[in-house]
């Protein structure tokens, strides 16, 4: 919480990761199931200082998303931000940064599948 409180006093906050794993939401077991993973995936997320807008950049391609909301939620240990986005194309999913087990999720909302991104390292610019 310390480090997104930094950030958004002085400056952009930048995740790279490392790896991204595709699961699919079962509706008979309630559980997520595993699709695939891509070990090598680089890509990397940058937040703009007022925390309103986040651009997604991978090998092929760059989305940018508004942030409509988020809260902090810290219960049961965990320790993680939730969001709420509209990507530039109008698609509306929940993004969660999770700081506890070191991954960003994304869920549309449909809730039919999640991309989850395995963080590589965090760092903010300083004005």
């Amino acid at each position: 919480m310390l480090c997104l409180l930094t950030t958004i006093v002085f400056g952009q906050f930048h995740v790279s990761t490392n790896s991204r794993i595709d699961f699919t939401w079962n509706e008979e077991n309630k559980d997520w199931e595993f699709e695939s993973e891509d070990e090598e995936l680089l890509t990397f997320f940058e937040f703009n200082k007022e925390f309103t807008m986040v651009k997604h950049t991978t090998t092929s391609t760059t989305s940018g998303y508004l942030i409509k909301s988020q809260e902090h939620d810290e219960e049961d240990g965990n320790n993680q931000y939730l969001f709420s986005i509209v990507s530039d194309v109008g698609n509306k999913y929940m993004m969660i940064y999770d700081i506890k087990n070191n991954n960003i999720r994304f869920i549309p909302d449909d809730f039919s599948k999640m991309i989850k991104f395995k963080i590589k390292s965090t760092w903010s610019d300083d004005e």
